[in-house]
């Protein structure tokens, strides 16, 4: 069997070299006038190209869920939430009524918020950032199972998940996390003996990881599952690096895994003989028109007003069908509970 999910080809141009389309937004964020909350604004460059990027890309993507989901004529067989779990949307604008109302404000995202709403967008960020290493996690699986066994399966996602969270958690130790607004875990001043500590905590994990690497890698050869874990975690490593604007961040990352789900997408439709929402141009159209109504509130909008709480209500709401895209996400790639998704993504391959 070959070790390819689709094709030696276009696993390197959509699984792996997606990358490129990151590395791109990384350069751009890196060169162009830094982004900050007192120069948010809708004629800075760096707003005009995280809207384009979330109409273009991270809209389009999220209607690939639905698409693949409740759009889909064997939607009734993938144990989908119901219409409750539209309350998702509505919870961030709820959370910033409730916040607004009750809570002394404090500098915040774009903004002035009390706790309530700041712990609200710490939550985001971090269901954000799981979504999209879990995403990582399940190309690692179908590569495993390709491969007919799923040995190395858990040595690859303790090596996913620390590689991907050691460049978050020392964000969280840094002069951009502080100018976030988001809540405080540590006192400030003792955010350069953390880093410091787990510096030296994650450069002895690493060391470990990669022996067990080396050795597996004398018993089997490393394929295109490997591959891929070096490039993510590279490229989260350079990302954090690199940027201290947690806008930016999140665009730069997301983009890499916007064009995989495309393709991954595509390739579960044709398995079950069928071309998402009918052919390229509708689902291109349909998904910019969701990624237009979702992001130019969740980006212009909130550089246009200057009241915080119109802010934090679009940002909100912008969350809320993020929140609903990760859940609805999270129970139709289940890979290991439900083999018929790696059956299609096989029947797309030979199609």
């Amino acid at each position: 069997m070959s070790p390819w999910l689709i094709s030696r080809r276009d696993d390197l141009t959509w699984f792996h070299g997606s990358v490129i389309a990151g590395i791109l937004l990384l350069l751009f964020f890196w060169f162009n006038q830094p982004l900050s909350n007192d120069n948010y604004r809708a004629t800075h460059l760096s707003v005009i190209v995280l809207l384009l990027w979330g109409v273009l890309f991270d809209g389009t993507h999220v209607f690939g869920t639905y698409v693949r989901s409740y759009l889909a004529p064997n939607s009734e067989q993938q144990n989908l939430p119901g219409p409750w779990s539209l309350w998702l949307v509505v919870l961030g604008p709820l959370v910033a009524v409730l916040d607004a109302a009750f809570l002394s404000q404090q500098p915040s995202l774009l903004g002035q918020a009390g706790w309530l709403f700041r712990g609200f967008l710490l939550f985001a960020y971090l269901w954000a950032y799981f979504h999209l290493v879990r995403q990582h996690y399940g190309f690692l699986v179908l590569y495993r199972r390709r491969m007919g066994a799923t040995v190395g399966t858990r040595l690859d996602s303790v090596v996913l998940w620390i590689g991907c969270l050691y460049p978050f958690a020392r964000f969280s130790f840094t002069d951009g996390y502080l100018r976030s607004g988001l809540p405080l875990l540590f006192p400030p001043h003792l955010n350069t003996k953390l880093r410091g500590l787990l510096d030296v905590i994650a450069a002895v994990v690493a060391l470990v990881l990669l022996s067990l690497l080396w050795k597996r890698a004398k018993r089997l050869k490393p394929g295109p599952s490997e591959l891929l874990l070096g490039i993510v975690i590279g490229f989260h490593l350079l990302v954090f690096a690199l940027l201290d604007n947690l806008l930016t961040i999140t665009a730069t990352l997301t983009i890499f895994h916007n064009m995989q789900y495309h393709r991954i997408v595509w390739q579960y439709e044709n398995g079950h003989h069928r071309r998402p929402a009918g052919g390229i141009l509708r689902y291109l159209g349909w998904g910019i028109l969701l990624g237009t109504v979702w992001y130019g509130p969740r980006v212009m909008g909130v550089a246009l007003t200057g009241s915080s709480l119109l802010r934090n209500l679009l940002l909100g709401f912008g969350w809320g069908v993020a929140f609903h895209h990760y859940y609805v996400d999270s129970r139709i790639w289940r890979v290991r509970r439900t083999p018929s998704i790696a059956e299609a993504l096989d029947h797309g391959a030979s199609a």
